[in-house]
């Protein structure tokens, strides 16, 4: 077979997960769709990753049929449902450094400046204690 048919396989593949994580979205929500507020990001980021993952789907399912010779449906349809934590799994093999230096909250973007709040900014500190006050710290238990 040609590796445009296994990659056709992989896509049924990828598209049978998502239905399957649709189904458990829209049970999770109880009513109404689960990507709208609040409970995901949109329709249009909830569409463009399902697409992404179908295509990752169709791709390793294709590439799979195309290298290698003993290749069946049932073997391209089970590398589509399983490509994107194939995937997934690969990407956390690849280092990520972070040597870049941290930007300071003024210099990060304009809005910072106009008194928005700053993704960078020190936690707010802590209320300091009375002398006379006591801290619980669990059943039963004092400072």
């Amino acid at each position: 077979m040609d590796g445009w048919v296994f990659a056709l396989w992989g896509l049924g593949g990828g598209l049978a997960i998502e239905a399957l994580d649709f189904i458990k979205a829209v049970r999770r929500v109880g009513h109404g769709w689960p990507w709208r507020y609040p409970y995901g990001p949109g329709g249009g980021p909830y569409l463009v990753s399902v697409l992404g993952r179908v295509v990752a789907s169709a791709v390793v399912a294709g590439a799979a049929g195309a290298s290698v010779n003993g290749m069946t449906p049932l073997v391209a349809l089970s590398l589509g449902a399983a490509a994107p934590l194939i995937l997934e799994k690969l990407s956390q093999q690849i280092p990520v450094h972070a040597d870049l230096p941290m930007a300071t909250p003024a210099a990060a973007s304009p809005s910072v400046a106009a008194g928005a709040p700053a993704l960078l900014q020190d936690p707010p500190a802590r209320p300091e204690r009375l002398s006379g006050q006591t801290e619980v710290t669990g059943p039963g238990g004092g400072a």
